[in-house]
């Protein structure tokens, strides 16, 4: 039987999983509705049916890409088995790193696009979310372990900025990933004893 578009339950998913391949392979700056349906053999009508707008579509193909590279994250993460909070981070890390540069599209659509950054603030308390949960999780066990007083928050941020900035020079070949500077930077950040 022919596929008819607009006729099945998961219509839904395939433009978001088109639309992750395509931010992947094009970037999401690059994204048209036009193409993107183009691509599917759907009409406009049928997109209207599942989202309000190109900025609805971005913000659920943050939450699929975010809750995958979350649980990609806790696989390397238990593979690791360590109890050690800073270990956890520094694996958390060099996760990051690695998806900044093999995957630099996605990582600088869930990074840095205006549109999903709002996605997140949003949900920084939702606990079933994705990657910024598990980061804070990390921290707050960072912060028993090591007895530290400065607020998550702050620590939250200092991290994140280290470990976007570091990869995107990893990426961009000015510098090669080394994990001893990764440590020493992430003890040096955190403080404490």
């Amino acid at each position: 039987m022919p596929f008819i578009a607009g006729k099945t339950n998961h219509t839904k998913e395939r433009i978001i999983s088109q639309t992750i391949r395509l931010i992947r392979d094009h970037g999401y700056q690059n994204i048209s509705l036009r193409k993107l349906l183009a691509t599917l053999n759907l009409t406009t009508g049928s997109f209207y049916k599942h989202f309000s707008s190109k900025n609805d579509l971005f913000k659920d193909a943050a939450i699929v890409l975010s809750k995958k590279f979350s649980e990609d994250a806790l696989i390397r993460l238990e593979k690791a088995s360590s109890k050690d909070a800073l270990n956890n981070l520094i694996n958390l890390g060099e996760f990051v790193i690695s998806q900044i540069e093999t995957v630099p599209n996605l990582m600088n659509f869930l990074l840095f696009n205006p549109g999903v950054i709002q996605v997140y603030s949003h949900n920084l308390d939702d606990h079933s979310f994705g990657f910024l949960t598990l980061t804070h999780q990390i921290l707050h066990d960072l912060i028993k372990q090591r007895g530290l007083t400065e607020p998550e928050s702050a620590l939250f941020i200092k991290m994140w900025a280290f470990i976007q900035g570091y990869g995107a020079l990893i990426a961009n070949g000015a510098v090669t990933y080394n994990r001893k500077l990764l440590l020493l930077s992430a003890t040096q950040l955190i403080g404490g004893k």
